[in-house]
C-alpha cells in the first residue's frame, strides 16, 4: 500500500507545482493540469491496489491480473478522455499534455514497482536453498 500512496502523493504533490507555475506564468491552466492528472492517477492507485493484492494471494496470477488491469484501463481512459474533452471542462492541448505526462509516469512508475515485485520471490527462493 507504500507505493500506491506513493502514486496518489506524487501526482497531487507534481500538479500542485505545476498550477502554481502555470499561474505564474498567465496561463491559467490548472484545472486542465487537474484533470489530466486524474484520471491516469486513479487507473494506476486501482491497478495497484489490485496488483498487490494479487501478489499477496496468489502471485501465480500476476499476468492475468496485469492484463485484465490493461483492459479496464483502455476502456476507461477513452471513456474519461471523450466526456472530459467533449463535456468542455478542459482545454484540450493542456489537457492531453497533461494527460500524457501523468500517463507514462505512472506507467513508468509501476512499471519499476512490477519489477520489483517479481523480484522479491526470487530473492527469497534464494534464501531458502
Amino acid at each position: 500500500m507504500k507505493f500506491v500512496a506513493y502514486l496518489a502523493g506524487g501526482s497531487i504533490l507534481t500538479a500542485i507545482v505545476f498550477s502554481i507555475v502555470s499561474g505564474a506564468a498567465g496561463l491559467g491552466a490548472a484545472r486542465d493540469i487537474w484533470f489530466g492528472m486524474f484520471g491516469p492517477t486513479l487507473a494506476s492507485v486501482v491497478a495497484g491496489i489490485a496488483l498487490e493484492r494479487q501478489v499477496r494471494l496468489n502471485p501465480q496470477k500476476m499476468l492475468k491480473c496485469l492484463i485484465q488491469s490493461f483492459v479496464v484501463k483502455f476502456l476507461f481512459f477513452g471513456a474519461y478522455i471523450a466526456v472530459v474533452v467533449k463535456t468542455n471542462q478542459v482545454r484540450p492541448g493542456y489537457f492531453v499534455g497533461c494527460f500524457a505526462f501523468f500517463y507514462l509516469a505512472l506507467h513508468m512508475a509501476e512499471a519499476l514497482e512490477l519489477r520489483r515485485m517479481q523480484a522479491r520471490p526470487a530473492a527469497n527462493d534464494i534464501k531458502r536453498h
